[in-house]
């Protein structure tokens, strides 16, 4: 600690106490965040995305229905241009179709978006899935 001497800045022979405590605690942080980082870059080395759709609330719109849909990728791979496909199915028959794309869905995230169907999904089968990605 330093003390004020004669207009003069005077270092302590001993530290307080509250020095201390602030080193370790700085130092456990700074442990912590690299071996957070050495086990993500060791260990976790997935060569894919793996994209997870997943149906959100569904509303009826002036242009239809609007399905809002989570992409989730539990990947530690990123995912770009990710297109999802929404269907709806009536007794193994496909009846609407629509798709749209994603610009980025990061590793170990999610990202939302919208399908706008025609018909009502109500009481129908409805998936949302992701169909295709590039490699960013």
């Amino acid at each position: 600690m330093t003390r004020i001497f004669n207009d003069k800045n005077v270092e302590a022979g001993e530290p307080h106490w509250i020095e201390w405590a602030t080193g370790v605690v700085s130092a456990v942080i700074v442990l912590g965040v690299i071996a957070w980082i050495g086990k993500d870059a060791l260990v976790d080395r997935d060569s894919s995305p793996n994209l997870v759709g997943v149906v959100l609330q569904t509303e009826k719109r002036g242009g239809g229905f609007q399905v809002l849909f989570e992409i989730r990728n539990d990947s530690s791979a990123t995912a770009s241009q990710v297109t999802v496909q929404g269907e709806i199915r009536e007794q193994g028959s496909v009846l609407e179709n629509v798709e749209t794309v994603l610009d980025y869905v990061p590793g170990h995230s999610k990202a939302r978006g919208g399908l706008i169907f025609q018909q009502d999904p109500a009481g129908k089968t409805l998936t949302v899935r992701a169909s295709s990605f590039d490699e960013p």
